[in-house]
């Protein structure tokens, strides 16, 4: 059970951390770019175009 507000992490699929502790090699898994890519709900990485283009949400 949660005790405090707050919105949960989005988390690495690969390696389960919470994206400021991820190590992994950061691409988009759609367009396999590497600019601005960030974890989205699903633990994938996402660049903003693809973002963008299919509404996923990063934890901030």
């Amino acid at each position: 059970m949660a005790t405090g507000p707050g919105r949960a992490k989005c988390r690495c699929a690969q390696c389960e951390k919470p994206e400021d502790a991820c190590e992994c090699e950061k691409f988009c898994c759609l367009c396999q770019g590497a600019l601005d890519v960030r974890i989205c709900a699903d633990g994938l990485m996402y660049c903003e175009a693809c973002r963008n283009a299919c509404d996923y949400k990063t934890s901030d």
